[in-house]
This record gives C-alpha cells, structure tokens and sequence, in this order.
C-alpha cells in the first residue's frame, strides 16, 4: 500500500495552497496523476497520507508565521500575531499576550473585529464564525499552539483526513545533515514511500538522500481556484477563512468544490 508524505512550515492562517497539499497526500487519484506524469505507475491503493508540521523551521517575521491576509472592500488586509522577535524555531516563538495593532486595539479582539466587518454577510459566516471565536477565546503562550488550533480546525472544516504530525514529536533519527536529507529521513520516520514536495521543491531539492532510501519525491501542481468573495475583483492567496466564509468548503475550481460531509 502507497503512504505519502507532505510537510509544510506552520504558518498562520494558511492559504489554500497549504490545504491543496494536504488534501493530496491521501486522494489516489492526485497522487497517480502526479506520477503517470513522471512515467510512473500510478498506485493501486493509498493509505492515510501524513502531513509533517515543520515546527522546527526558524521563524521569520516577514514570512507567514505570524501573519495573513483577509480580503476587504479594496483589496486584501495583513492580520498580523504579536510575537516576540527572535532568532528561534518557531515552535520557541511566544506570543506578546497584552500586543497591540497599531498601539490600540489588543490583537484578538481587532482580528476578530476585521473579520467580522468584512466576512459578515457572507454565506457561510455564521456556519464557522462561531468556532473560530472559540479558539480566539483561548489563551496561547506560543505561537505554534495558536497557529495548530486554527489549522487543525480548518482541516476539519475542508473534511481532510491526513494524519497531522509535529516534526518536533519524530524521532530524533529524522534530522540529517542537510534539509534534503531532513525531509528524506522524516518520510521513512513515518514510514511513507512517496514524499509530495512543495510547488518550488524541483529548484532546491538534493533528490539523492531519497534515492538511497527508495523514496519517490514529486512535486505539487497547484494552481489557485478562483470563487466568489465577497467583493468584486477576485484577489487570490488570502487566508482560507476567505473560502470557507464565501463558499463553505474546499474550492477546487470555478465549477468544481470539495463538499463538506
């Protein structure tokens, strides 16, 4: 049986693009695309794809980390998290409790307040609106707590049934002696044969540590979906909260959409 395994840095908020590789790590048609496209045999069954939360990446602050994006009556708005700054892994980054946007207002309540004044009158506000209070009602001392609450609540959302894991809680045997080697380790750690790299993987990735440990690597495909927002003039790469309030589930496409069970 095929077992996939993904990774992805666990940044706030993510776009779709994070959820597009989630969701492909466990749907046997994707996977067998990607590799009757490499001249490969696409697989007969796919077990439950593992999705790796890099907590071990170092955080920048001019990343996604601790910030995204919603979409507003002119364009699109940054929700930034008031961190502390420094040179740590994100999963040492702690969050300033007392922050505040711009000197006034506390970031929980602003970030709600931005969501609600221009997410409000969408279809599916009222559906998911409440849950995500609930986690904005909790309190976090760090960063990478806040940042998995509001992903693993997502994924829910979208109906996605990867098994999510912090690199963190894998052996220590997963960290190599260089990112490539990293990744290639961390995949045999969960006992997967195929690691699905990011759209840019092709450019950077050292595909030996994988051949010596049979691991196949390919390489995500995703193209942004456009649907309807709440304001004219469609604006990609926002947070997903963006598609679950217009649309209420996963968009695949203009016609298409993964439904909710």
């Amino acid at each position: 049986m095929t077992k996939v395994m993904a990774a992805h840095q666990p940044n706030f908020m993510p776009y779709l693009g994070f959820f597009d590789k989630m969701i492909s790590i466990i749907d046997e048609d994707i996977i067998g695309k990607y590799l009757v496209s490499m001249g490969l045999p696409a697989p007969k069954d796919i077990d439950e794809g593992v999705f790796i939360i890099r907590d071990d990446a170092q955080y920048v602050s001019q990343e996604w980390h601790s910030r995204n994006r919603i979409r507003i009556f002119n364009g699109s708005k940054y929700l930034n998290v008031p961190v502390e700054k420094k040179m740590a892994p994100i999963k040492e980054i702690n969050i300033i409790p007392d922050g505040k946007i711009n000197n006034k207002s506390p970031w929980k309540k602003y970030h709600l307040r931005e969501i609600q004044a221009n997410y409000k009158k969408s279809d599916f506000f009222d559906n998911y609106f409440p849950d995500l209070e609930k986690i904005y009602s909790e309190e976090y001392e760090l960063l990478i707590d806040l940042n998995m609450s509001i992903i693993n609540w997502l994924a829910d959302c979208f109906d996605i049934e990867a098994d999510i894991v912090l690199f963190s809680d894998l052996p220590e045997s997963a960290t190599g002696n260089t990112p490539s080697e990293t990744l290639a380790l961390a995949t045999q750690a969960v006992d997967a044969d195929i690691y699905l790299s990011g759209i840019g993987g092709n450019g950077y990735l050292d595909l030996k540590p994988f051949e010596e440990r049979d691991i196949t690597v390919i390489y995500q495909k995703y193209e942004h979906p456009t649907y309807t927002q709440r304001y004219p003039d469609f604006v990609p790469n926002m947070a997903s909260i963006d598609a679950l309030f217009n649309v209420g589930c996963f968009p695949i496409s203009n016609k298409e959409t993964k439904s909710i069970s």
